[in-house]
């Protein structure tokens, strides 16, 4: 049963592997350095001019910030009153029409179909 190791790893080898192992280190990082420069260079001669990127527009897109937000709320409640309270074509296309409220809500009251 004396099966085991006889000797034990020497002590000279120690150093070789430390130093094989920074030397592998010293290569990887070398190597990382010069491409990293390498692709640092390249993008730094590029033309940006040919760039796929438009020039932003000088006006904003709709929608664009109010400038009297009350004034326009007004105007939009105004214009749905005025709608609400008038005689119209709903959609011509379908020979729809609208009218008042108040009239619909007493045609509904008194049991007619608007």
């Amino acid at each position: 049963m004396s099966d085991h190791e006889k000797t034990d790893a020497t002590v000279e080898m120690i150093p070789w592997v430390v130093a094989i192992f920074v030397g592998v280190l010293i290569v990887v990082f070398v190597s990382v350095w010069w491409i990293f420069r390498f692709y640092w260079r390249m993008d730094a001669s590029r033309d940006e001019r040919r760039t796929l990127i438009q020039e932003p527009a000088p006006i904003p897109p709709e929608p664009r910030l109010q400038i009297d937000p009350e004034a326009d709320l007004q105007r939009y409640r105004e214009e749905q009153i005025r709608t609400l309270n008038s005689y119209g074509w709903a959609s011509p296309a379908e020979q729809r029409v609208r009218i008042p409220i108040e009239r619909a809500m007493e045609m509904v009251v008194q049991g007619k179909q608007p």
